[in-house]
């Protein structure tokens, strides 16, 4: 067993605050209560490789930790409950954030590093009292080697942590200075601030009319029918696709709409489930990054909400469909974001009471930080490619009947499907994956070569 040492780094920030929770931080709370006590799935875990031939020591990283903790307030916020039982976010101006590290005489680094993932990602963070980050690092011949690190999601989504990664390297790269952030840039304090005032509540109350005005009164895209929850076995399936083809073909059918690579995945899944349902309307909830602002766009923070998402798929071709969803989503997208307690409350009137509520069963969303068509060389051809996918099974992360997730790969796009196992077997959670690829390969080769 290789010891770890417990070592602090200390932080000062530019004031403490206490604010109510943001609607994107009501929606991940709803989402950790109702997973909890496994509600670690929700833990955003990494590793930051040091390159070869760079010298990181231990001290400089202790000091990036207490640099960058007392640069962003979500770094050092703790969501504890107010005498009413309600959580709220409770910004500190000073303290210190543990630190991990584990030193080896080993060259590999490997074991320690999977070692240190397991443990900060099986755990919950105790949210009332624990800072919202956990670090570990991997020390070998004197040099830190790895970084591990765990973020609360009630701290960080996807894009916000990219956002940090970024500054990281930059910090890193530039000696260990950055630009100061500028004075008026929000922070999440703020941000819940302003969606409590009336303006914030008036953009809300637009999100609830979109909802109501689009789902109220018809019934949802179905499910297959459910046998039953599974005697033996999980009750999720998890499975990922790796695709170079499916990379090149989204950018084929990309530069040809003049779409972003999202528009396209988006639109060929929801043929794909028009196709395999029987339904004339696709209805999905997409995760929106709520960063259209642009004060918002680089914030560490978690602004991630949920958009609800309907488009009409009859009688049209991929191309068509592809189209039509670009459009939804642009409305969906507008229309995203409100306090959780009045969502709770519409879709219960539109389902069947607070017991039953209406609910989307189909999930999709795209990660990645990058949508723009990869470069395509002259004569390449997607379908070339094919052999090179690669389907795995995983770990189980969420709850959904079924969920699609976007990601890349290096010269990849990957696709992962989460499915409830009372409505879908292994099979059909693979056979899907396959599908979205095919589809996509299939309709760049109808791309006339100009457009490629």
């Amino acid at each position: 067993m290789i010891p770890r040492l417990r070592k602090q780094a200390a932080f000062t920030g530019t004031r403490s605050v206490e604010a109510g929770l943001t609607w994107s931080q009501q929606e991940i709370w709803s989402l950790i209560e109702a997973a909890a006590p496994e509600d670690h799935v929700y833990n955003v875990v990494g590793v930051i490789d040091v390159p070869d031939g760079t010298r990181i020591d231990e001290l400089r990283c202790l000091r990036a930790v207490s640099f960058f903790v007392s640069r962003h307030e979500a770094l050092r916020t703790l969501f504890p409950r107010d005498r009413h039982g309600r959580v709220f976010q409770q910004v500190l101006r000073e303290g210190s954030a543990p630190v991990v590290v584990a030193h080896t005489d080993e060259p590999g680094v490997a074991g320690l590093t999977a070692a240190f993932r397991e443990d900060f990602g099986s755990r919950p963070f105790s949210y009332a009292d624990e800072l919202p980050v956990r670090i570990g690092l991997v020390v070998s011949g004197g040099d830190v080697r790895a970084a591990v690190y765990a973020f609360s999601h009630m701290a960080v989504d996807w894009f916000g942590l990219d956002a940090l990664l970024q500054e990281v390297r930059a910090h890193f790269r530039d000696g260990g200075t950055l630009p100061p952030l500028p004075d008026d840039v929000p922070r999440p304090a703020d941000l819940a601030e302003w969606q409590a005032s009336p303006e914030g509540v008036a953009k809300g109350t637009r999100a609830l009319r979109h909802i109501e005005a689009t789902f109220g009164g018809r019934p949802l895209l179905p499910l297959p029918p459910a046998p039953g929850t599974p005697a033996a076995g999980p009750r999720h399936h998890r499975a990922a696709l790796r695709s170079p083809a499916a990379n090149l073909a989204t950018g084929v059918i990309a530069r040809h709409m003049g779409m972003s690579t999202t528009s396209v995945v988006l639109g060929c899944a929801a043929a794909l489930l028009g196709e395999t349902t029987g339904s004339d309307t696709v209805d999905l909830l997409l995760t929106s990054s709520q960063r259209f602002d642009r004060d918002l766009r680089h914030m560490v923070a978690t602004l991630m909400q949920e958009a609800y998402f309907s488009v009409d798929v009859t009688g049209a071709d991929v191309f068509e469909i592809i189209k039509r969803s670009w459009r939804a989503s642009i409305v969906a997208y507008r229309n995203a974001g409100c306090a959780t307690d009045a969502l709770t409350a519409l879709l219960g009137r539109l389902g069947d009471g607070p017991d039953a509520p209406l609910k989307l069963s189909h999930c999709f969303n795209d990660k990645r930080a990058r949508t723009e068509p990869v470069p395509l060389a002259p004569g390449t051809d997607p379908r070339d490619l094919l052999d090179d996918s690669t389907l795995t099974w995983l770990p189980v992360t969420e709850r959904e009947p079924f969920y699609l997730v976007v990601d890349e790969d290096g010269d990849a796009m990957e696709f992962s499907l989460t499915c409830d196992a009372a409505h879908f077997a292994a099979a059909d959670t693979e056979g899907f994956l396959r599908a979205l690829e095919s589809s996509l390969v299939t309709a760049a080769g109808r791309v006339p070569a100009a457009g490629g």
